[in-house]
């Protein structure tokens, strides 16, 4: 018969005891490590997290930006009586309703669009000494726009992230800035990559000579002197009736046996081996790098250049159907000064000297199968512009800066302006 003595009984009680204890320790340690590795989920998620809001935020901003940018170069340009400040306001409204329309954070980006809010105008000043290019906000003929976006516990409308229901904070701050500038001193045009240039191959008489009843870009519109009758809505891409405040030109197409030299319009091929159904495309989209003449990657029309093109027999067949389609858009057109027929087709070749910008308003194919257009001019920003450049390092700054300014006033194009960001 054993006997197990009170000590033997004491030990084992006391290991059990210390075996709980260290049983607690360790559920205690991993508890505080499983809190300090979802903590350190929790703030990477949220690194994420402010990361995509902050990419999201700088999209907003900038496409807000393009959009009071566009707005800066608008039709109203072309009305003597146009009021900046309404333009300056709907510029301003339009960028808040782009901002609007992309989400941060889930939510709809929202700006102060106060005169004093995210949305200001202003001007580029080229700065001699630091070589720089300054904003200065002014009302005075403004060609850049900067948009400011702003979500912050300030404002009330700061970013919610993982940890704010931990910490119960109010959220996280997030900035963006963006600025976007239209420059008009256009010399020339040349497609991008997915992004044609948006011409409309119409050729229009530029100025008609003593005693010559066709109507001419210089007469009707230049002068004013041309009808307005009717008007177009930029809100509402309608054609109305009634002026504008902006006049149209009359335009008249070859008839075939005709005499081509009393119309004052032509349509021209390109590059001078376009099939119809090219042609056709070329109406409807523009012109792509395939479409150029052979080894241009580019079309300039600056003060030293010009282009010959052969022009099509009339405006008949597709073309008066197609035409149709773009009523309303606002497209690049183009001048001409010199136009030799050849034969009696309507066909002849034509020297163009200038870009403008217009758009279709009424299409009417006549009973001698000619066609009348009704064009209205118009003012059009796009990307594949080419801008005047002063980067000839053989000259000072200041002889740079005086050739900058002499050749900024030949070159300013009304109707055609380049926009970019410019931050």
């Amino acid at each position: 018969m054993m006997v197990r003595s009170k000590s033997t009984v004491r030990n084992r009680k006391t290991v059990r005891g210390q075996n709980s204890k260290r049983r607690g320790s360790l559920a205690l340690a991993a508890m505080m490590s499983l809190l300090v590795i979802i903590g350190g989920v929790a703030l990477a998620l949220d690194r994420l997290w402010l990361d995509s809001a902050q990419t999201e935020l700088e999209a907003a901003v900038e496409a807000a930006a393009l959009r009071g940018g566009q707005l800066l170069a608008s039709d109203d340009l072309l009305r003597p009586d146009s009021d900046i400040e309404t333009r300056l306001e709907h510029a301003r409204r339009e960028a808040g309703r782009i901002a609007g329309e992309n989400l941060l954070a889930g939510q709809p980006v929202e700006l102060d669009l106060s005169p004093e809010g995210d949305v200001r105008f202003g001007r580029l000043v080229h700065r001699e000494r630091t070589q720089e290019d300054v904003f200065i906000e002014t009302t005075d003929a403004p060609t850049s726009v900067v948009v400011r976006g702003l979500h912050s516990r300030s404002r009330n409308n700061p970013v919610a992230t993982f940890l704010n229901s931990v910490r119960d904070n109010e959220g996280a701050d997030v900035s963006a800035l963006s600025e976007a500038t239209i420059d008009n001193r256009v010399v020339g045009f040349q497609p991008l990559a997915g992004t044609p240039i948006p011409a409309l191959p119409l050729a229009i008489l530029r100025e008609a000579k003593e005693g010559d009843v066709r109507e001419s870009w210089q007469l009707q519109i230049e002068d004013r002197k041309g009808t307005d009758q009717f008007g177009y809505d930029e809100q509402t891409g309608q054609i109305t009736a009634g002026p504008d405040g902006i006049p149209e030109i009359r335009l008249r197409s070859a008839i075939h046996r005709g005499a081509p030299e009393e119309a004052n319009v032509h349509l021209f091929d390109v590059n001078g081996v376009s099939t119809d159904e090219e042609l056709l495309r070329h109406m409807r989209s523009g012109w792509r790098d395939e479409d150029l003449p052979k080894n241009q990657t580019e079309l300039r029309f600056d003060e030293k250049s010009s282009h010959q093109f052969d022009t099509v027999a009339g405006i008949h067949g597709a073309s008066p159907r197609v035409l149709k389609e773009q009523i309303g858009q606002c497209r690049i057109l183009f001048l001409y000064d010199e136009f030799l027929p050849t034969g009696r087709s309507g066909a002849g070749r034509i020297r163009i000297t200038q870009a403008v910008a217009g758009r279709v308003l009424s299409v009417n194919v006549l009973e001698d199968d000619g066609c009348e257009l009704i064009i209205q001019p118009g003012v059009m920003t796009t990307r594949t512009a080419m801008l005047a450049s002063n980067d000839d390092e053989s000259r000072t700054g200041r002889q740079k800066k005086r050739d900058r300014d002499d050749r900024s006033g030949q070159l300013r194009n009304q109707y055609i302006y380049r926009l970019q960001i410019t931050n």
